[in-house]
């Protein structure tokens, strides 16, 4: 609600196919200023996690802007099945009929993204909708996974230990009953169980920022696994493990945006006229 950090999601590229998760509050926005150029009309896919509104804002605009307009049948959509036919859904009704492969999440089933790639839906426990986790294989390419939100459960760990690279929504400095969300004390358990080359912290509350987020990660990791509290625009390169910031949040050189604007100028009269504007 305050954008103490973005909430527009992640953007990730893996087996030549190019997706985003959970496009929340100012994705398009994010994904057009973002440094390295990031282009949504380039997007093969959509994937949430669940329909809380946090997470979801973004995606019929996505969706469309993948659909350049509308006017393109091609994409893949994948959400819970709630998110799509429940009581509110979140994907409007006229896009779903346009988007080329539109998937509901079951747990345990695998979606193919494009001919490399591949993921596995995991059964998470949310405050009563359908949530969703993610584990992304694909030949010659290291294995990753997104823990959205939920509260701890037994199965967790040993559902994502595959993972080289583990993204985990942390919402909370410490346990609050009644709360289906990851704690730090809950990290600590989990890295008990499992150890990723990488795991990086998001979704973080106002109660971890407050803190000194990086800090508070590093404290958390071993020799076994880094942990890094994500920061707006953090590049996360799969094959080697390494991290980058990655640019700002704003229309500079190289974004999509600064690039789109170039291509599509227009010629204003300083005098007042009659003629419509076109582009030069």
């Amino acid at each position: 609600m305050h954008q103490m950090r973005a909430s527009g999601g992640l953007w990730f590229s893996y087996g030549g196919f190019r997706g985003v998760v959970d496009p929340g509050p100012g994705c398009l926005v994010h994904l057009c200023s973002a440094v390295p150029e990031l282009n949504p009309t380039a997007l093969d896919g959509v994937l949430l996690s669940h329909r809380h509104i946090d997470h979801c804002t973004d995606m019929n605009v996505l969706v469309e802007a993948m659909m350049e307009g509308g006017f393109v049948q091609r994409g893949t959509v994948a959400l819970p099945e709630d998110a799509l036919r429940g009581e509110e859904p979140v994907l409007l009704q006229y896009l779903a009929r346009k988007v080329e492969n539109l998937h509901t999440w079951r747990d345990g089933t695998r979606l193919s993204l494009g001919d490399r790639a591949e993921v596995e839906a995991v059964g998470l426990l949310h405050h009563g909708v359908q949530c969703y986790g993610m584990v992304f294989r694909g030949e010659g390419l290291p294995p990753w996974g997104i823990i959205s939100d939920t509260r701890p459960f037994a199965a967790l760990a040993e559902r994502f230990s595959c993972c080289d690279i583990l993204v985990l929504n942390v919402t909370l400095q410490r346990e609050l009953p009644g709360l289906d969300h990851f704690a730090i004390p809950d990290v600590e358990r989990l890295l008990q169980e499992m150890a990723p080359r990488v795991l990086l912290l998001t979704h973080l509350g106002r109660g971890i920022l407050s803190r000194d987020p990086e800090t508070l990660a590093s404290s958390l990791g071993s020799g076994r696994t880094d942990v890094v509290a994500a920061r707006d625009g953090l590049v996360v390169d799969l094959q080697a493990g390494t991290l980058h910031p990655g640019g700002s949040f704003a229309p500079a050189w190289g974004s999509h945006t600064e690039r789109f604007l170039k291509e599509t100028t227009v010629s204003i009269s300083p005098e007042p006229s009659s003629k419509e504007v076109l582009p030069s």
